[in-house]
Parts: structure tokens; sequence; C-alpha cells
């Protein structure tokens, strides 16, 4: 018998507000994906959004949580569990797998929820794809079993260790997600990596 999840529908609940319409088209307006997967995808709002806007965009998600993935599957969207708080390298393969092919991969406010021993395994997995769009608490932010929360240096020097750094259209892109109705965390927290290119 699994143990009881913090993350159950009373959380998720809380959690449903939001311009993910707008978010989803900021995606598309400044950064053209083909396909799109959502590593840590709670209950599917932003790929629902994604699939309504965007239909051609082939999308994925991953979460951890079974209330999220019985919420998201009820969307219509392809979703897989998949414990996100991985041990090591190699126990990030299979999710690895799943990232592989796809243009953006998408991390919005799931970092902060695993410990620092997953953090090299997370960042491995989300730049299988070229492109991510990561957002995790900072300092101080609060919220439901934060256990690692970091400042931006921590996670840039960490996406950099795999090649990657702030894309060159991360400004216009926050700048999008700052004008819509969403929690405050995101505008703060929110950034484009990619992979860095030679100089």
């Amino acid at each position: 018998m699994r143990p009881v999840s913090p993350y159950d529908d009373a959380f998720w609940d809380y959690h449903t507000t939001g311009d993910w319409t707008g978010v989803t088209d900021a995606l598309v307006r400044h950064l053209s994906p083909a396909s799109v997967v959502d590593v840590g995808c709670g209950q599917g709002l932003m790929l629902s959004a994604l699939k309504q806007r965007h239909p051609a965009i082939r999308q994925r998600g991953i979460d951890s949580s079974d209330a999220a993935v019985h919420r998201a599957r009820g969307r219509g969207i392809e979703i897989e569990r998949v414990g996100l708080a991985f041990r090591g390298i190699r126990n990030c393969a299979a999710a690895a797998t799943l990232v592989e092919g796809f243009d953006v991969a998408v991390c919005l406010e799931t970092a902060e929820h695993l410990p620092p021993w997953s953090v090299a395994g997370l960042i491995r997995v989300l730049t299988r794809a070229p492109v991510v769009v990561f957002s995790a608490a900072q300092p101080g932010q609060g919220g439901t079993l934060h256990i690692n929360e970091q400042p931006l240096d921590y996670w840039r020097e960490r996406f950099q260790r795999e090649g990657f750094d702030i894309d060159p259209r991360d400004d216009a892109f926050r700048s999008a997600i700052a004008s819509l109705d969403l929690p405050w965390w995101y505008a703060v927290n929110i950034h484009v990596f990619s992979k860095a290119r030679p100089t």
C-alpha cells in the first residue's frame, strides 16, 4: 500500500488558477515548438490548454502524483507516471527517454518539491530536449513540502553542467509571462534555457 500523498485532490483543487492559454500562446510565439513535454505536469492544466489552443503540437506529461495523473488523463492528456526523485543518473534513464525527441521540455514549480540529491537527474532529464522552460521556488517562497528552494544562480550552474544556459529569447518570454494572470511566482521564477552555442 502506498503512503498517503500530500499532493492529493485538495492540493490540486487549490492549484487550478492561472491563464494557461496565455502560457501556451507565449510558448508558441517565442519558442515555436512542434512538440512539448511537461515534466512535473501536475493535473495537466498547461498541456490541456496547449491541446485546445494548438492541437497540432505533440505533447506529453510526466508526473509522480496519482491524483495528478488521474486528473490529467481525465483532461485527455497523454501522461506517464514516473517518480521524479531520481537517485543518481542511472535512475533517471527511463524518464530521459520519455523527453528525448521533444523540442521543448517544461518544468514549472516542481524542482523545489524534490530532494537535493535528485537535482542532477532532473536536469539530465530536462536537457534531453534542446530548450527547457524552467521555474522553481526561490529561498523563502514557501509552499507545500518545498524541500529545495534555491536561487537562480544555483539552477543556472546546474544547467551549465549539461552545456545549457539562459536562452537569448528569455527576456521576451519572461515579459510575456509577467503580463498574464498567473500566481506571482511564475513571473519571478521562470526562465528559458537552451544548449549554449560555442563562442
